[in-house]
C-alpha cells in the first residue's frame, strides 16, 4: 500500500506501469519523479509481515521456510528467509556436539542469543529499509517468553507477525527428515551417520523439556497456522489479511510424498504454423501426426494409474483424445490472454505495438499484454498440480504455461519427462 506524504492535501497524479499496467502515484522531488515509473515496486501488503516458524528440531521448519519464501517470491511479494541456524554457523565455525544446546550451558546459550538478535536485526533491515515486504524469521522460537520477545519486536517495528508451527511425533517421519536433511548439514560433514543420528536426537532432547506449543487458549490472540503430523491436521488462528490468508492456503496444499509428471507441449497447431500467438486454433496436420505418435508412445510404456490434464484449448484436447487415456480439462491451464495481440504474429506487434514488444522482451514473466493477462498472476495452476494430481500426471500444455507451473526451481522436486526429446521430434 502507497504512503500518502502527511503533508499533501491533493491526491497525487496517477501513472501506468508500462510492464505491469498496473497504476501508481508518481511522487516528485523537485517537480522532478523520484525514479522511472517501470522501475518502482508495487507494495501487495498494507504493512510488512515477519513469518514465525516454531518446533521442534526436525519438524521441517526449514523446508517450510523454503518454500513458503520462494512461493511468495514467485506471486510477486518480495520475500527473504532469515535462518538463525546459519548465522550460528557463521559465528561458531567448528560444530562439537549437542552439549552446545543444553539449556545449563550459558556461554552457548548467550551466542544463540546473539544470532537471533542479528537475525532481528538484519530483518528489520530488510522490511524497513530494503523493500521487502515479508521476512521468514525460521528457528525453533520453541518457548512463549521467545515469541513474546518477537512479538514485541515486531510491534515497534509497526510488522505484522505470523506464527507457523510444525509439530510431528511419527518417530518415522522424524528419523527420515534426520537423514534426509539434517545429515547433510555442515554440522555433521565429519560424522558418521550413527554419530550424527545420535548427536542430533540428543539435540532435540535439549529443546522438549522447555517447548511450549502455540495454545488454543494461551496464544488465542496471536495469529498462527499449527501444521500436525506433516499436514494430518491444521489449527489456523486470527488471519488477519490477504497476505496471511495466502500463506494459510499454500500451506494446506503442498506435498512432501514424491510422484511423477510428465510434462508435453500440444501438438503443432495451425496458427503455430502461421507464426500467430495465442487463439483457439485446431491442429494442424503435423500436430495430428504428433498426438498419434504420442499416444503410441504413452501405451508402449505401460504407465498405469496415469491421468492426463489438459486446458479448455482445442489444440490440447485433440491431442488428449489421441492419447486413449482419461482426461480432465483445467480452464487455469489455459494459455494466458494476449489481449489486442491475439492471434497476432510477433513482427506484426513489433511493428504495431513497439514499446509492448520491447517491454515484453525485457520481462517476459512479469509482462502484462494491454487489455490481456500476465504470467505472473496465475498461480492457481501451481495449487492445482501439488495438492489435486495423481501419483503419476500427463499435463498437456502450451509452452508459455509449462513454463509457468515448472519453473527451474520447481523441477527439483520430481521425475520430468519431456515426450518430444524421447519421440525424437524435437530439432
Amino acid at each position: 500500500m502507497e504512503e500518502r506524504p502527511s503533508n499533501s492535501a491533493t491526491p497525487r497524479e496517477l501513472t501506468q506501469n508500462p510492464l505491469k499496467k498496473i497504476w501508481m502515484p508518481l511522487p516528485c522531488k523537485n517537480g522532478l519523479p523520484e525514479k522511472h515509473i517501470s522501475q518502482r515496486k508495487v507494495c501487495m501488503t498494507n504493512c510488512p509481515t515477519l513469518i514465525v516458524t516454531v518446533g521442534l528440531p526436525a519438524r521441517g521448519k526449514t523446508y517450510i521456510s523454503k518454500k513458503l519464501t520462494r512461493y511468495l517470491n514467485w506471486i510477486g511479494v518480495p520475500t527473504r528467509e532469515f535462518n538463525v541456524g546459519q548465522y550460528r554457523r557463521e559465528c561458531v565455525k567448528i560444530y562439537k556436539s549437542f552439549e552446545f544446546f543444553r539449556p545449563d550451558n550459558e556461554e552457548g546459550l548467550k551466542i544463540r542469543q546473539q544470532c537471533a538478535s542479528a537475525a532481528l536485526n538484519d530483518v528489520r533491515q530488510y522490511l524497513a529499509d530494503k523493500g521487502g515486504q515479508v521476512a521468514v524469521f525460521d528457528a525453533t522460537n520453541t518457548t512463549r517468553e521467545r515469541r513474546g520477545t518477537i512479538t514485541a519486536f515486531a510491534e515497534q517495528n509497526g510488522f505484522k507477525v505470523f506464527f507457523v508451527e510444525s509439530v510431528c511425533e511419527d518417530p518415522e517421519v522424524i528419523a527420515e527428515n534426520i537423514v534426509q536433511v539434517k545429515l547433510g548439514s555442515p554440522d555433521y560433514t565429519n560424522c558418521n551417520t550413527e554419530e550424527a543420528m545420535e548427536d542430533f536426537k540428543k539435540r532435540i532432547k535439549c529443546y522438549e523439556n522447555s517447548y511450549e506449543t502455540l495454545d488454543e487458549v494461551l496464544d488465542r490472540d496471536l495469529s498462527y497456522i499449527k501444521i500436525m503430523d506433516v499436514g494430518r491436521r491444521y489449527l489456523v488462528n486470527q488471519v488477519q489479511d490477504h497476505i496471511q490468508s495466502r500463506i494459510v492456503y499454500y500451506l494446506m496444499n503442498i506435498h512432501i510424498t514424491p510422484r511423477s509428471i510428465y510434462l508435453c507441449r500440444h501438438g503443432e497447431s495451425d496458427l503455430n504454423v502461421k507464426g500467430c500467438i495465442g487463439g483457439d486454433s485446431g491442429l494442424s496436420p503435423r500436430g495430428k501426426e504428433f498426438a498419434n505418435y504420442l499416444g503410441q508412445f504413452i501405451q508402449s510404456q505401460e504407465i498405469s494409474d496415469l491421468k492426463v490434464w489438459t486446458s479448455q484449448m482445442k489444440r490440447t484436447i485433440q491431442t488428449a483424445e489421441a492419447v486413449s487415456v482419461p482426461y480432465e480439462q483445467w480452464k487455469a491451464l489455459n494459455e494466458i490472454d494476449a489481449g489486442v495481440c491475439e492471434e497476432m504474429m510477433y513482427e506484426e506487434i513489433q511493428q504495431h505495438y513497439p514499446l509492448e514488444f520491447a517491454m515484453r522482451d525485457q520481462d517476459k514473466y512479469r509482462y502484462r499484454y494491454p487489455k490481456g493477462e500476465v504470467m505472473l498472476c496465475q498461480p492457481e495452476c501451481w495449487f492445482y498440480v501439488s495438492r489435486n494430481m495423481c501419483e503419476k500426471l500427463l499435463l498437456l500444455k502450451s509452452c508459455t504455461v509449462l513454463n509457468k507451473v515448472f519453473d527451474k526451481r520447481a523441477l527439483r522436486y520430481g521425475r520430468f519427462h519431456t515426450f518430444m526429446e524421447c519421440l525424437g521430434l524435437t530439432e
